[in-house]
């Protein structure tokens, strides 16, 4: 029997994800039981002689001796592998915890469920806004560590026990994303719904690729679960339950992800407006963007996600487009392979932007807070919108001081202002902390944003989505993205809006209203140059209309220079050249000048 057992590991760990060399090492330290095998014959071998003896006591002395030894060789060969770690340990080669490592980082410290106003501000000691985790190094080794962990330290939490079926390597992708980022403390290790955890691994992947310029070995691990993805989607839309949109849109923000994972935006872009358009011939009031089940904690939950992709869609087709204009590789994405892309983005940020890429990956690691499930009563309040608005007049004030100094504004000076020092991705990680910031769970004291005269709180998606036609359609910084999802992101911004004038007895911004809604009423008049006779838009652009003109009676404003002093309360440049149209659009829309 110890002979049979000895051989088992070799038959139990044949089929795991495991280096070769560790897996050998493992089945023979299992299988040094054939020693106490050994001790076994020879103990057995003994008691004929000891039945023949006349001095019993001296005879059982060698048997005594060999069952000592079989009883010790098995203890010490079952503890044997355990001393692995530390071997390993004084080898110099990984910490006592035999997975992955990663130093001590404040932005996850926090103890609550969510990490309330500890993620802004935070810096390491290199002042680069995150602290680096030495996770990369382990990936690049191919330190497969998943499965052995399980072996090792006996994990209870169960990889085998997860909620979707994760062949390949889709336990080490998993493990990337979470371990690195000790998101433990701050959202479901293990997420329950799969959909959720499926999105995790999907987004580790996007991570990966942008941290090491592309997904290595884990490319048909990504591939496997964006099919999946897919097949999720299509099998919804076929049920033909429009219960189900919420689902759905949040199913398709991650296929745009694992298109932008790729470089592929037109991809991405497309599938987006695909599914958009499926949903919108299902719902059964096609006339009314804004149903009940617009205000229900799931689908705000899930618009939120899309605003966070339609966001990281743009901003990354406008960093692509400045690096290829840049770096001479032609003015259009179409005539460059999304891998390539991948890769001059990648050697770009290593070359001329590291801090903005450490900023980058600090989002990504956050975006898991978009799509798992909120905790039971959890509730999304409004956002704080002040560090996100600073931000964005940090940059306005540098293009005012270029425009000062050369008498112009460029799409190369643009860029540099935008991407290369920073902004980009510093508001990038700030849309994730307002969004993490505005939920609130049972039982956790926290501070709650009023709205105030003088403060920028309101709904999250009306916020993010101002800010960005603001940096579209005003500053000309971010790119346009396909018209349907320009579509949509109009009608949550009009949906928020009518949200924060509806509300009685609270004191309101009065000016950052009347930003928000200039932006919505440009963005709506963009949209309808591609549809002229398209409802909903033509609602929208009537909404932002009137409502100008009310903010407008309300500030006592008439003319566009007094409206240009308000709009600089929140954010709103000096220059006027390529500007012309807006003050045209005021006075058309207040002033009654055709």
């Amino acid at each position: 029997m110890d002979f049979i057992l000895a051989g088992f590991p070799w038959i139990a760990l044949h089929g795991l994800n495991m280096k070769p060399k560790e897996r050998r090492t493992i089945c023979l330290s299992l299988s040094m039981g054939v020693f106490a095998g050994i001790c076994g014959v020879f103990r057995t071998t003994g008691l004929t002689s000891l039945s023949n003896s006349k001095d019993y006591l001296y005879a059982i002395s060698d048997s005594a001796i060999w069952t000592a030894s079989e009883v010790t060789a098995t203890i010490v060969c079952l503890t044997l592998p355990a001393l692995r770690p530390l071997y390993r340990k004084i080898r110099n080669q990984e910490s006592s915890s035999a997975g992955y490592q990663q130093h001590d980082d404040s932005i996850y410290a926090n103890n609550s469920a969510y990490p309330l106003r500890s993620l802004r501000g935070n810096t390491t000691d290199d002042g680069k806004g995150g602290n680096l985790t030495k996770i990369e190094a382990s990936i690049l080794a191919s330190k497969n560590d998943s499965d052995e962990a399980i072996l090792l330290q006996g994990s209870t939490k169960g990889f085998n026990r997860l909620a979707v079926a994760m062949p390949l390597k889709s336990h080490e992708l998993f493990q990337y994303l979470f371990e690195s980022s000790r998101t433990l403390r701050t959202t479901q290790k293990v997420p329950d719904n799969p959909c959720g955890l499926r999105s995790a691994i999907l987004m580790a992947g996007m991570h990966f690729s942008f941290q090491f310029g592309d997904l290595a070995t884990f490319e048909s691990t990504f591939l496997y679960h964006k099919i999946e993805v897919m097949r999720v989607i299509n099998r919804w839309i076929a049920s033909g339950d429009y219960k189900l949109e919420a689902a759905i849109i949040r199913e398709m923000a991650t296929l745009a992800f694992t298109e932008a994972c790729h470089g592929e935006l037109v991809a991405a872009e497309t599938h987006i407006s695909g599914i958009l358009a499926l949903i919108e011939t299902a719902r059964p009031d096609k006339s009314d963007p804004t149903r009940s089940d617009c205000c229900s904690t799931d689908r705000e939950l899930a618009n939120r996600y899309f605003v966070m992709s339609y966001v990281y869609i743009t901003g990354l087709k406008s960093l692509l487009s400045g690096i290829c204009r840049t770096g001479g590789h032609g003015r259009s994405l179409d005539v460059v392979p999304g891998r390539d892309l991948l890769k001059l983005s990648h050697t770009w940020h290593m070359s001329e932007a590291m801090e903005n890429l450490d900023l980058k990956l600090q989002a990504i690691r956050l975006f898991p807070f978009f799509f798992c499930p909120l905790p039971q009563g959890a509730r999304l309040n409004n956002a704080d919108g002040q560090v996100i608005i600073n931000s964005i007049r940090d940059f306005t004030a540098a293009q005012d001081r270029i425009f000062k100094d050369t008498g112009k504004e460029t799409a190369d000076g643009k860029f540099d202002g935008f991407w290369r020092r920073g902004p980009a991705s510093r508001v990038l990680g700030e849309y994730v902390t307002a969004h993490i910031e505005s939920i609130s769970v049972p039982g956790k004291k926290e501070e709650t944003h009023d709205m105030t005269p003088s403060s920028f709180v309101g709904p999250w998606c009306g916020l993010t989505i101002a800010s960005i036609f603001y940096m579209q359609d005003v500053l000309g910084a971010l790119e346009y993205v396909d018209k349907r999802i320009h579509k949509y992101a109009v009608t949550l911004l009009q949906h928020d809006v009518a949200k924060v004038l509806n509300r009685v007895g609270t004191l309101k911004n009065e000016a950052f209203i009347l930003w928000q809604t200039l932006a919505g009423l440009i963005a709506s008049l963009r949209a309808l140059k591609h549809n002229e006779q398209d409802r909903g838009l033509l609602s929208a652009r009537k909404f932002f209309a009137d409502v100008l003109k009310q903010q407008a009676t309300t500030l006592g404003i008439v003319t566009w220079s007094q409206a240009k002093g308000t709009l600089r309360r929140v954010a709103w440049p000096m220059g006027t050249v390529g500007r012309e149209f807006i003050e045209e659009l005021w006075e058309k829309t207040v002033t009654n000048r055709a």
